[in-house]
């Protein structure tokens, strides 16, 4: 799995897409299930498919070919592709790498930040458990407790204070927080709160966060309703309920969505079966998705080394002659079915790596020397760096460094291909600019 910038971007569109195709098309019907299950996995699938490289095996092999599919894979290219190493001839520089380090630390401050939330609300809720007496009902326990709160659930526990309602109203509450506990839908605030904590920049992520609360308590009233208690008392009941502070996230609870929205989703005339159609209309979002996606990564990138090889400019006046080269057994490949790996992570890992090694040489900077310099080396079986040459060169020295840097390179996990590992060879540009 990779985690990235683009990964990033990539997850916040399709979040984007599946988000606004709900609002839209599902959000007003009544098929509270299907629309549970739409946001839950959609929501899976957006956040995780953009961070695999998954391969596509035999199915590949029938649609490569197809116009489709090579427009798709050119616009995957476009913004993909492995970037330039860029090194600077001054220290003053805000470099990409540099960047990378302040996003992630910015990431992880507001990780911890909303980790603290998480836990600090999920105490309460725990205090209040044990601190209070409970009453079990079959499998369920009910907190009573003295405190000002909505009447809430958490798995089998819920927690009510039995003094602000009477006793037919509380016959109605612990019904409707029955159901979420029934419909566990405990599980799904735990899963959307654990996103929330990974992916709090993004505010698509709040958004179904909302959604999901709203359809489960579409679903609990639904189920009183049909469960036989009455729908004008239950009505009523809605109506009176304040909304009240909420503990965290992955509670339910009986007033949080506005009584309004409620109230109308209770006196709607159910959607007709014709518009269950709407559903499959996601289908070939999702297709289009994992074409887009999946190991489009590795091509791009095995597609963009064959291509610049059948077009290497030779510069023989800054080739560097007679470059020691460690002999590479067997054939040497482009692209593969699993392709090398740098520290556990793609190439773009290796990039930084070099960034961070590179040194701009005192005397190509005294004669304002700089310009673009392509390295090609080879990921042997073994894991190993070797044949590092420079195909297309500046001047000596930068074209010496560049090598040099290259060559300190740890150990690579090795490309794979039929299952057996094998040599791969990637060629990348590092470009040497003055101020």
């Amino acid at each position: 799995m990779n985690f990235g910038i683009i990964n990033i971007i990539e997850s916040t569109s399709v979040l984007a897409i599946f988000y606004l195709f709900y609002s839209l098309s599902l959000k007003k019907e009544t098929f509270f299930r299907l629309n549970r299950w739409y946001l839950i996995c959609s929501l899976l699938f957006a956040v995780t498919i953009p961070f695999l490289n998954l391969n596509l095996g035999l199915l590949e092999s029938f649609i490569s070919n197809s116009n489709l599919y090579n427009k798709v894979t050119g616009i995957k290219q476009g913004y993909n592709e492995l970037n330039s190493v860029i090194i600077y001839a001054y220290s003053g520089k805000l470099t990409w790498s540099a960047i990378q380090e302040y996003l992630t630390a910015i990431y992880l401050l507001g990780a911890l930040i909303s980790t603290v939330f998480f836990v600090f609300g999920l105490g309460k809720i725990f205090l209040l458990i044990i601190r209070n007496t409970s009453l079990k009902i079959g499998r369920y326990r009910i907190i009573e407790t003295s405190e000002t709160i909505v009447p809430f659930s958490l798995f089998k526990w819920i927690i009510i204070n039995p003094e602000k309602y009477s006793s037919n109203d509380m016959e109605q509450i612990i019904a409707h927080e029955k159901m979420h506990a029934f419909q566990l839908h405990s599980l799904d605030l735990i899963f959307i709160e654990v996103l929330v904590i990974l992916f709090w920049f993004n505010p698509f992520i709040y958004w179904y966060r909302k959604s999901i609360r709203e359809v489960h308590e579409f679903l609990a009233d639904q189920a009183v309703v049909e469960n036989g208690y009455d729908h004008i008392d239950y009505q009523k009941l809605l109506l009176d309920q304040a909304t009240g502070g909420r503990f965290v996230g992955l509670t339910s609870r009986f007033s949080y969505s506005l009584s309004k929205n409620r109230l109308k989703m209770l006196t709607m005339i159910k959607s007709k079966n014709i518009s269950k159609t709407k559903f499959f209309i996601a289908i070939p979002f999702v297709i289009a998705f994992i074409f887009f996606f999946v190991n489009s990564s590795e091509r791009v990138k095995s597609s963009i080394a064959r291509n610049f090889n059948s077009n290497i400019i030779e510069v023989n006046d800054t080739i560097i002659e007679n470059q020691k080269e460690d002999k590479v057994e067997g054939e040497v490949f482009l692209t593969v079915d699993e392709m090398p790996k740098f520290n556990g992570k793609t190439p773009d890992e290796f990039r930084i790596f070099i960034q961070k090694n590179l040194k701009y040489p005192i005397d190509a900077q005294k004669n304002n020397i700089e310009g673009r310099i392509f390295v090609s080396f080879v990921v042997d079986k073994m894991g190993y760096v070797k044949n590092v040459k420079v195909e297309r060169g500046v001047c000596p020295s930068l074209d010496k460094e560049a090598i040099r840097v290259v060559k300190l390179s740890p150990k690579w996990e090795p490309g794979i291909k039929d299952g057996k590992q094998v040599n791969v060879k990637y060629t990348f540009p590092i470009l040497f600019k003055l101020k």
